[in-house]
């Protein structure tokens, strides 16, 4: 099993919420979100810099957390499972069963000050 951390910041959907939480029967609840990492992109000269992006999903009580706390442009840190898939000759990055580090309030970059984590 791969595991990864990254920063980055949360990336809105256009139909409103940056955060889509689901319930299953039993009560268990999931988030997800995007979370675009634009520190190191690789680019040949002359192309135009484009971002890595992962979908991100949290379980449980950090994913109640995640839907009250993100927004679109909020910066946060993510550990979790790394699953790479390919569709339509596209690769998709996907973080499952993801921990969440939210910056201090007012900090807007990883490192400021000390994180604190859920």
């Amino acid at each position: 099993m791969a595991q990864i951390t990254l920063s980055g910041t949360v990336c809105g959907s256009r139909n409103g919420s940056a955060v889509s939480t689901r319930k299953t029967d039993g009560g268990l609840t999931f988030a997800n979100f995007s979370v675009a990492d634009l520190e190191y992109v690789p680019t040949r000269q002359g192309e135009e810099k484009r971002g890595q992006f992962y979908q991100v999903e949290v379980v449980g009580k950090a994913a109640e957390i995640a839907a009250d706390r993100l927004n679109q442009g909020s910066f946060i840190s993510v550990s979790g499972q790394l699953v790479q898939r390919e569709y339509k000759d596209k690769l998709y990055y996907e973080v499952k069963n993801a921990r969440l580090t939210y910056p201090p309030k007012g900090k807007g970059a990883a490192g400021d000050d000390e994180e604190v984590p859920f």
